[in-house]
């Protein structure tokens, strides 16, 4: 998967609500960023940093027009939030639940293809 066709596909709020859901069945203590990564994937910009293969710039929640680079392979975002708690903010889940909707989007695809 392409960093474009990440940011380019519509996300659905039924689709986004059904991996909010299992993040936060996996993962109960980062239900807080996992919310604020479904509100940024539906409410701010998420676009491929053009200089760096893999990283993208995504938007703040609390600060519209702010973007923080993330980088995807590493798990690594430039925000104050991740810089002074550390694990994973709410931009880097943004970019998580984006991918688990484009790879639910993709098997719901392919079950209808079938």
């Amino acid at each position: 998967m392409t960093s474009r066709q990440l940011t380019t596909r519509t996300v659905s709020i039924a689709d986004l609500r059904q991996v909010v859901d299992v993040a936060a069945l996996r993962h109960p203590e980062a239900r807080t960023r996992i919310e604020k990564g479904a509100a940024i994937v539906l409410l701010r910009t998420i676009r491929p940093d053009p200089e760096y293969l893999g990283c993208f710039d995504v938007e703040s929640e609390s600060e519209p027009g702010r973007f923080y680079s993330v980088d995807q392979g590493v798990g690594v975002c430039q925000c104050p939030d991740q810089q002074r708690r550390g694990g994973r903010c709410g931009h880097i889940w943004a970019l998580e639940l984006l991918r688990a909707v484009a790879r639910l989007q993709a098997r719901q695809t392919a079950a209808v293809a079938a």
